[in-house]
């Protein structure tokens, strides 16, 4: 009988229950020892200095300087990390802790999310291969700011879906708190504001989409609060930071070269997910054609719908990139990054539809040989430099008597002072 129990509930939560093992997974390969094979760079070093700052009751109204026109993002990573850092005495391995959690509440928004959009076996698929992906593998283990990305970004796009295909406008409010929140992640919330009011070209009752964005307003501007005491405070102009990044930065004008040029930084996430060579860069254009090729010709009124709407998470950044001329880089686009893997299961979907035998096996031997390729490298652990040799490093200059003086980007100045001058 207690077999039979257990098969009923391993049938009944089978889905489930695989999704648990793929999460599993997912955590291994991210973050089995990771203290070992990942050093803390300048970002990591940044933000245990002003963690350490808020511990010992200082106020910290601003987050991290963007890299693009060194304006400041919200503080709300350094509020996170701060009771990791008090319970493991400001060891800056509570970013880690912080960071796994984070990677937790990533894979779930994924799941429950495509699951409520597609279906329970499309939502194992992107799961998986968000789980088992060297580029997302590697940029996951990174704990900073960007962490959280993949997660509300899906948020976000989920937000929209709800408001414009199934018509419930109360989504706005929690469409604006989650906007406001990204402002606190990366720049590249300067793109939702267009990606936004192009989505709601689409909704039915535009005034009730106006009467509720209206409403949500105070969830939003809550986010600026902290950003706007510093200013005030400081008599800084964080604003005028970001004047000055458009006066820098921004082209005058359009240019169609430049925005065929600028098509690159747009869709870069094709070619990091799918770890494309340059042979194969094109591939990034090619499959996002396709999509919306087929997507134009489907039949169903959702998945139209759909395809519009995770195509402008494209091609505005597209857009806007046309406007930018300084340096970009590929985890600028990490929001797209799940609706890459949405695409790829919409295409694959489309092509199961056909039922042909051999078109099933070659599908199943193509993902089985992509899985494989993207994480062999990444079951074995093999220790490298990491925080674990750091700390050892200050550790033997402590015992030499050497000082070493403050710099924001150096965890090493950071571990000598938390165990030289705070005694921990």
């Amino acid at each position: 009988m207690k077999l039979k129990k257990l098969l009923d509930f391993i049938k009944k939560n089978k889905y489930y229950l695989i999704f648990i093992l793929i999460i599993t997974v997912g955590m291994y390969l991210r973050f089995y020892k990771v203290d070992a094979y990942r050093t803390f760079g300048w970002d990591q070093a940044r933000d245990a200095w002003k963690v350490r700052d808020i511990i010992k009751g200082q106020i910290v109204l601003i987050g991290p300087r963007t890299g693009v026109g060194q304006f400041h993002l919200g503080p709300f990573w350094y509020y996170l990390l701060a009771p990791f850092y008090y319970l493991t005495g400001m060891d800056p391995k509570a970013a880690n802790y912080l960071n796994i959690l984070v990677n937790i509440f990533n894979f779930v928004v994924i799941f429950i999310i495509t699951k409520k959009i597609y279906d329970k076996n499309i939502a194992l698929f992107v799961s998986f291969i968000y789980a088992t992906n060297r580029y997302l593998i590697e940029i996951n283990r990174v704990p900073w700011n960007v962490s959280l990305v993949p997660g509300v970004a899906l948020l976000i796009f989920y937000s929209i879906y709800k408001i414009v295909y199934e018509k419930k406008y109360k989504w706005i409010l929690a469409l604006s708190f989650l906007v406001g929140l990204f402002f606190h992640l990366h720049f590249s919330v300067v793109f939702l504001p267009l990606i936004i009011f192009l989505s709601f070209v689409l909704a039915k009752d535009k005034k009730r989409v106006l009467i509720w964005m209206v409403a949500s307003l105070p969830l939003l501007l809550v986010w600026f609060i902290p950003n706007a005491l510093y200013d005030i405070q400081t008599k800084n102009n964080n604003l005028g930071l970001f004047n000055n990044f458009l006066k820098d930065y921004l082209i005058k004008g359009f240019h169609f070269r430049f925005f065929l040029y600028r098509l690159n930084d747009a869709f870069i996430q094709f070619q990091a997910v799918l770890s494309l060579p340059n042979t194969y860069k094109y591939l990034k254009f090619i499959i996002p054609v396709i999509f919306s090729v087929t997507v134009f010709f489907d039949k169903d009124k959702k998945q139209k719908i759909l395809g519009y709407l995770i195509l402008l998470w494209f091609l505005m950044p597209a857009v806007g990139y046309s406007f930018y001329g300084g340096l970009t880089s590929e985890y600028y686009m990490l929001m797209n990054s799940v609706l890459v893997i949405y695409i790829l299961a919409y295409l694959q979907k489309k092509i199961l539809q056909i039922k042909f035998k051999p078109i099933i096996l070659l599908s199943v031997i193509f993902w089985t040989c992509f899985v494989y390729v993207q994480s062999k490298d990444l079951w074995i652990k093999i220790p490298t430099r990491g925080l674990i040799d750091q700390k050892k490093e200050v550790e033997k200059r402590i015992r030499l008597n050497e000082k070493i003086e403050y710099k924001e980007g150096e965890i090493e100045s950071y571990l000598w002072q938390i165990w030289v001058e705070d005694k921990k």
